[in-house]
């Protein structure tokens, strides 16, 4: 086996889970069905029928939280489902989670780093979402496409985007209101691009090189990408009990030449990580209201631009001064060092590194620049 496939082979996607041996459980086959229901309506404008996923909603508000499944294989594609839970009623989710005047990487940040809705009118109905929550007699549906760009992979370092089809309905439920969303990669990602996560993926500190490969020793020649990806994630409340289920459903197919190299454990790896940071930020005492994350956001965006860089220089100093593995690889030590890192990031980029730092510090977490004010950033310490 030539050298070069035998590193594929083994540094596929994503950090491999370890099941003490044991092999994951099917997801039911019943619940095929019905989630294959909620992605045909990403497309369609069918109307939406409750009955037809009373299956998913019964599943994920029964199943024991912390609960790891396999998919069936769907069109030769790995799938994975992960439960958890968040303290709360469902509106404390929408009102961070679904708000679009707050990015949706606020309660994803080791999972996401940008996302847009490229449908301008999806903005507006989802606001009306936290509302809807309190009506459980009331069912509303609202579709549109939305793009992404993840976090760098913590095994490769790959980030990639991708535009898809998404669903998004309210409904009422057994204990309380039920949203649903369910997305489907529209097209192939753009070719996967050199990340890295600096220290501790928990601290959320990632570079982006804009190059083309994966940060992995042996395959900076790689052009990977996202070939598809369905993804189904349903929220049912328990308002007595004022708690969340949450189930996520996801299949991927990524990799390179053509050749899917993800496997169930990997996407299991994906949900869990983007299921403890959500869980982390909004079960945390000191999350400002989203009154006061938005407008922390909005004023970000609103400052001067070289007052924003001077900021993020204090933020990429510490990251360099941490003298971490990722910051001391290639192309980042030099982007570092030459200030072109800096030079280069836009506006929004600058943006989220600063809200986040400010999303750190009121929870309680390390933060390496400190936000004391409406726009007053100083090193700390």
């Amino acid at each position: 086996m030539p050298f070069r496939y035998f590193l594929v082979l083994f540094f596929v996607m994503g950090t491999v889970i370890s099941t003490s041996g044991e092999e994951l459980q099917i997801v039911p086959e019943p619940l095929y069905p019905e989630l294959e229901y909620l992605f045909s309506l990403t497309k369609s404008e069918d109307a939406f029928q409750p009955d037809q996923v009373a299956g998913l909603v019964d599943f994920v508000r029964t199943v024991t939280v912390g609960s790891s499944s396999k998919l069936t294989i769907r069109n030769g594609i790995s799938g994975a489902f992960f439960s958890f839970s968040v303290k709360g009623d469902l509106g404390h989710i929408l009102d961070y989670s679904y708000n679009p005047d707050i990015p949706a990487y606020v309660t994803m940040p080791s999972s996401l780093s940008e996302h847009k809705w490229l449908t301008p009118q999806t903005g507006g109905e989802l606001k009306r979402l936290p509302r809807t929550a309190e009506a459980t007699n009331t069912i509303h549906l609202l579709r549109g496409k939305d793009s992404e760009i993840i976090t760098p992979d913590t095994n490769t370092g790959g980030y990639y985007g991708y535009s898809q089809d998404r669903l998004v309905v309210m409904m009422p439920g057994p204990t309380g209101p039920v949203l649903l969303s369910a997305s489907i990669q529209a097209g192939v990602s753009d070719v996967g691009k050199k990340g890295c996560l600096v220290g501790d993926d928990m601290d959320w500190n990632y570079l982006y090189s804009g190059q083309t490969g994966l940060n992995k020793a042996g395959l900076g020649w790689v052009s990977s990408y996202m070939y598809n990806s369905h993804s189904a994630i349903i929220y049912v409340a328990d308002s007595e009990k004022n708690i969340v289920h949450i189930g996520s459903f996801k299949w991927l197919d990524a990799g390179w030449a053509k050749m899917n190299l993800v496997k169930s454990s990997h996407i299991l790896n994906g949900i869990k990580r983007f299921a403890s940071d959500f869980k982390s930020v909004l079960e945390a005492p000191g999350l400002p209201a989203p009154q006061a994350v938005a407008a922390k956001y909005n004023t970000l965006r609103q400052s001067d631009e070289e007052d924003l860089r001077k900021d993020v220089a204090v933020y990429l100093q510490a990251l360099v001064d941490a003298n971490s593995a990722g910051v001391r690889t290639k192309p980042f030590k030099k982007l570092l060092s030459s200030g072109k890192y800096l030079e280069k990031m836009s506006r929004e980029e600058m943006v989220k590194v600063l809200i986040l730092e400010y999303i750190k510090e009121s929870i309680g977490k390390e933060s390496l620049v400190e936000l004391t004010s409406t726009h007053e950033q100083k090193n700390k310490g």
